[in-house]
């Protein structure tokens, strides 16, 4: 990820006072929603186990908690209990195949955030067109 420049360019300090600035700062805060149920989401990917697996099921998506644990040489209840809380916060879904459950990332912005991060996919998997 490139951080060298600015995404934003700021108006020019002289347009806008401190007290104007911080006014309209706690306005669009009062009117933003969700910082804690996203905090809460947020919060899982600071474990590395659970970070692991994200980058597992997004490098292959479809695979089997336990080619997961394998893959990043946890337990099989270990990583089980990892993925049914990426579950219960919407990081990803399980997908039931006769037998088996495999999973997948929940939504484009996990699989977008990912890609931000340097995850890649395996060979033979692409984004669908």
């Amino acid at each position: 990820m490139d951080t060298s420049g600015s995404l934003h360019m700021p108006r020019p300090a002289t347009e806008v006072r401190d007290e104007e600035l911080v006014d309209e700062l706690s306005t669009l805060l009062e009117q933003a929603k969700g910082f804690d149920q996203l905090a809460e989401r947020m919060a899982l990917l600071s474990d590395t186990r659970r970070l692991r697996i994200l980058f597992c099921i997004h490098a292959h998506p479809g695979i089997r908690s336990s080619d997961i644990a394998r893959a990043t040489r946890a337990h099989d209840s270990t990583t089980s209990h990892a993925l049914a809380l990426l579950r219960e916060a919407g990081w990803v879904r399980a997908v039931r195949t006769g037998r088996e459950v495999r999973y997948e990332l929940a939504d484009d912005f996990i699989h977008d955030l990912l890609h931000d991060m340097g995850s890649d996919h395996l060979p033979g998997v692409r984004h669908p067109h």
